[in-house]
């Protein structure tokens, strides 16, 4: 018989602002539910109901490793006592109808999920557990505002709550990426809270409260007298050492003091959100103050349209240049890890895949590559494995290149140095001495676009380059490019870019604006 408990929810949704939206849709104590976890995808969710004891779970019907038609079918055989609540879009009425049929108490289309919708189905559920009386509570805890508030759910703080359990005149917070810091390991998620909260748990100098934001930053507010700050920063720092010991790759960031309660959001925000994401440029710290992290503010955009040019081009030298000065660049300017190795990533498989025409594997360097990219943990250990990547991949092209007859490397030298004038393939032939049609048919077998196609390859890249680097007429980039009839020019350059010449331009202009 449950009679004055809080009835316990279990969000399971692949979608990451999907479980963030439901689980800030309201202040759920005080309609008598509590949120007591979340997970990613059946499976989780199965492991999760061992730990957490829901009365409702509120799951997806599509979902990744164990979608919700056959987690409900295990809900019904393992938890009969459940009750399920199904999470879907329009088109998965046939799945929802399963699901019905496998025991779920309702369902509700994503599309139309607002607060009211929710519980009027979560009572609904409640109203099938025998002798269930909900316990509705005005008192939201603290950790709770906290995390609301720190995820942008809330607007401000029950002052007068806080000041109550927060009474003193300095703050500091201490921040960690937890979900970095252990991957999805919820057990060592769960060993590392439970070590930081036992490091805090029985000291009676200074206040604190904590709240995990996001399901990623375990973040603790410290509230000291500030004779006590030296006590502080002690504990912290031989609490930082042993939870160290525990799992090596973690960082804290621990701001600096501040007075006022209304700062708390705007230094979480500036000074802790950005750190605790950099443990890939202080590989050797486990702590860090908010003062030591430099934060990437601008950055200049890289030039694909130039990095494309030079691939059409096959100036390959050029293309491993560029690839190499941009990624020091960002990392110097401190970027944030995943993007810079994203970007690492999706640049060289641009570069992989237009080599595999020299007999080059694109797809198995490709996996290689980006495991060695993936796999790095430091900054100056990225670089070093981009650095061997770059030699590896420009002596592969060497190699592959170098078995490329040498009549006709020196045609298409002679083509990228006279593309401005009337070139044909005529002209080609007296030049290099050979018969005309000897020389047509020995082409097309070694460049597959033929001579008309490379030549407009070569002065199409160059009539990019200009429009986007010049204030050059249209007319005047035709002719610079080698067209004598703008018109045939117009024609070429919008199917091979898929844009008019002006078009180019502007999109050009409006990406370098970005």
């Amino acid at each position: 018989m449950y009679m004055g408990e809080y009835c316990r929810v279990l969000i399971i949704d692949d979608e990451f602002i999907t479980r963030q939206g439901i689980k800030h849709m309201m202040l759920w104590e005080k309609e008598g539910f509590q949120v007591v976890g979340e997970a990613s995808n059946g499976q989780e969710g199965l492991e999760l109901i061992e730990q957490v004891q829901p009365d409702i779970v509120l799951a997806d019907i599509v979902m990744p490793i164990l979608n919700g038609i056959d987690f409900s079918l295990i809900l019904r055989e393992k938890y009969p006592h459940i009750q399920l609540i199904i999470l879907s879009s329009y088109d998965d009425f046939e799945y929802v109808k399963a699901a019905l049929l496998n025991g779920a108490v309702d369902y509700i289309l994503k599309p139309t999920l607002g607060t009211e919708l929710l519980l009027e189905t979560l009572n609904k559920a409640v109203r099938n557990i025998p002798g269930f009386k909900l316990t509705k509570s005005e008192d939201i805890s603290l950790k709770k505002q906290l995390e609301r508030y720190l995820s942008g759910y809330q607007e401000s703080l029950d002052e007068t709550l806080f000041h109550e359990s927060l009474p003193y005149m300095q703050f500091r917070i201490l921040g960690i990426d937890i979900k970095s810091a252990c991957g999805n390991s919820r057990k060592q998620i769960g060993r590392i809270r439970d070590w930081i909260h036992e490091s805090y748990r029985n000291q009676e100098v200074y206040k604190h409260v904590s709240a995990l934001v996001e399901e990623e930053v375990l973040c603790y507010v410290f509230n000291y007298r500030r004779k006590e700050e030296a006590e502080l920063l002690k504990d912290i720092q031989d609490s930082v050492r042993k939870i160290a010991r525990l799992e090596e790759n973690v960082l804290f960031v621990i701001s600096g003091p501040f007075g006022e309660l209304q700062q708390l959001k705007e230094r979480y925000d500036q000074g802790i959100r950005p750190c605790v994401k950099q443990k890939f440029y202080f590989p050797d710290k486990n702590l860090i103050f908010e003062h030591e992290c430099v934060t990437a503010k601008e950055v200049e955009r890289f030039d694909y349209e130039t990095y494309t040019g030079y691939l059409k081009a096959e100036r390959y030298e050029d293309v491993i240049g560029m690839l190499r000065e941009y990624i020091i660049y960002i990392c110097e300017k401190r970027y944030d890890e995943y993007l810079i190795k994203n970007l690492t990533k999706n640049l060289l498989y641009n570069l992989l895949m237009e080599i595999e025409k020299y007999g080059i594997q694109g797809e198995k360097l490709k996996e290689q590559y980006f495991r060695r990219i993936d796999n790095t943990l430091s900054v100056d250990c990225f670089l070093a494995q981009c650095s061997s990547i770059y030699q590896e991949t420009a002596e592969l092209i060497e190699r592959s290149t170098g078995n490329e007859d040498t009549r006709i490397l020196e045609i298409k030298r002679y083509i990228n140095e006279h593309y401005k004038e009337e070139l044909d393939l005529e002209e080609v032939s007296r030049v290099f001495n050979f018969n005309y049609h000897y020389i047509s048919s020995y082409f097309n077998q070694h460049i597959p676009e033929g001579f008309s196609g490379y030549l407009n390859k070569i002065r199409i890249t160059k009539a990019c380059m200009l429009l986007k680097e010049s204030t050059m007429a249209i007319a005047d980039v035709s002719g610079e490019a080698g067209y004598s009839d703008h018109s045939y020019f117009c024609r070429v350059f919008k199917k091979m870019t898929g844009q008019t010449p002006s078009q180019y331009r502007r999109s050009s202009q409006k990406a370098a604006e970005l």
